[in-house]
């Protein structure tokens, strides 16, 4: 071979380096756009509410997973036990066995315990414990009764009695399940106490109608618990021009009936409940009603009246039944106004 022969370059020497193109992404690396996102597709679940509740944060809860205002279920709950009570068991279960969005709190603390029971025991140990407080809750309204129908000293005893054997047997670490019971006493007692409760004058419906004024009792009508009526139109209102009549009722519904000519004027007390003065209605707690105050016409009912609980009625009508309990407010009772026209009439008059 000669030497002067020229050496042909190579491929490195004269061209430049092709780019490297990139590798495709291996399978397990390929671009997430196709992967869900963290918890897109994940079904809502049902938990109770830990920032907007009430007792247990099952009405917040419901709203949030239903996406509606909670009220509505507050009010829902409230209905329920008000009619026949399956309220308060669903409530109750759901504040058990639905767990909090938060920390969890005794309810859910309790459902985890009852949860490892057995579904079916954990439910029956729920209905077992309802059943429990609807008993301390009956115990506390038979405390109650017994005192507004003045057996305040025997359910005082009986309350005395429990507290004994409590401290006797305290010596020995038992009977602690004695405690609740004595609570419900105290608290259903004491409260029939404070609330001045006279359930005392007999259980039943009763009416009267007084032709006279001598034949209305110096002290007037009692009831403890029912009906108690009483119909004034037959009085002879040309000669009792001015009529004095108290009457007083423990539980129930109280009823005076006048002629519409007639000036009522009336000072009432209902503990709670409603009470309806000649077309005026007033209702709530401790209700003190005045009606016609200062006037001085006649022919005049004067009234003092009282209804621990219930509804107090003083109807100033010449047609109105005395057995119809259509009076006050509401789509299915009387119109007052008439009432309150006949009473201005009345106590305007000389």
């Amino acid at each position: 071979m000669n030497d002067d022969t020229p050496i042909m370059p190579g491929p490195e020497a004269d061209e430049p380096t092709a780019p490297t193109e990139p590798q495709p992404p291996a399978p397990d690396e390929a671009p997430t756009s196709e992967q869900p996102d963290e918890g897109r597709d994940r079904p809502r679940r049902l938990l109770r509410s830990s920032s907007d509740r009430v007792i247990a944060g099952v009405a917040g809860g419901l709203g949030d997973y239903f996406g509606v205002d909670p009220i509505i279920f507050r009010i829902g709950f409230v209905l329920s036990i008000l009619f026949g009570g399956l309220g308060a068991l669903a409530y109750l279960l759901l504040a058990v066995f639905v767990p909090t969005d938060g920390d969890p709190d005794a309810a859910q603390r309790l459902g985890g315990r009852l949860q490892g029971t057995g579904f079916w025991r954990a439910v029956g140990l729920v209905i077992i414990g309802i059943l429990a407080i609807g008993g301390l809750f009956g115990l506390a309204g038979g405390a109650a009764f017994a005192v507004a129908l003045g057996w305040g000293v025997p359910t005082a005893i009986v309350i005395i009695v429990i507290g004994a054997l409590l401290a006797l047997l305290a010596f020995r670490g038992g009977a602690r399940w004695l405690i609740p019971p004595a609570v419900a006493l105290a608290i259903g007692g004491g409260v029939a106490a404070a609330a001045n409760l006279d359930f005392r004058g007999g259980i039943g419906e009763r009416t009267y109608n007084p032709t006279s004024v001598a034949s209305i009792p110096a002290d007037g009508y009692r009831r403890g618990v029912g009906r108690l009526g009483v119909d004034l139109r037959d009085l002879n209102w040309q000669q009792h021009r001015v009529v004095d009549l108290s009457t007083s009722l423990g539980a129930g519904q109280s009823n005076v009936f006048v002629p519409k000519r007639v000036c009522v004027v009336a000072t009432t007390h209902v503990g709670a409940g409603e009470s309806e003065v000649a077309g005026d209605v007033n209702s709530g707690g401790d209700v003190n009603h005045s009606v016609g105050t200062g006037a001085s016409a006649t022919p005049r009912l004067v009234l003092d009246s009282s209804v621990d609980m219930g509804q107090l009625r003083v109807i100033n009508s010449d047609n109105a039944d005395i057995n119809t309990p259509g009076y006050g407010p509401g789509p299915l009772h009387v119109d007052t106004a008439p009432q309150r026209a006949a009473e201005a009439r009345a106590c305007a008059a000389k």
